[in-house]
């Protein structure tokens, strides 16, 4: 049996990758766009994007080619560690079927048991094997 499991602090650090870059990209769209003529969109873009500079603080500037740079390492960065958040675990041992002695409800679990809580009246129970 496998089992997928995901790591919620890698997920949530992909997912503010992923925005900062989306975020990134946008700004520099939204920044570039009024100044973009009809004749040559894309190569006036690429132009733009070496000429603009952007301005943080007084004294730190930088041109928006960059911010785009950072913005596509931000998303591809996103979806690796979004890709390597996932991970899937083999069982050992087989599947079998347990019954509570004082519920009677049955559950799936894999191997041998000889003390555990019943996940129904979470009580603390030798679980007899049954046949499903």
């Amino acid at each position: 049996m496998r089992i997928l499991i995901r790591q919620k602090s890698a997920y949530a650090l992909s997912l503010i990758f992923c925005l900062l870059g989306a975020f990134a990209l946008f700004f520099t769209i939204w920044k570039i766009y009024p100044l973009l003529s009809s004749g040559a969109p894309f190569s006036t873009f690429l132009s733009l994007l070496w000429t603009e500079n952007l301005t943080l603080i007084p004294g730190l500037e930088f041109k928006l080619a960059y911010l785009v740079i950072l913005g596509f390492v931000m998303l591809v960065a996103g979806v690796i560690i979004w890709v390597l958040s996932k991970q899937w675990i083999v069982l050992p041992g087989r599947t079998v079927w347990f019954q509570c002695p004082f519920c009677n409800k049955k559950w799936r679990a894999t191997g041998d048991k000889a003390l555990v809580h019943c996940p129904h009246c979470n009580q603390l129970i030798h679980p007899r094997m049954t046949e499903k």
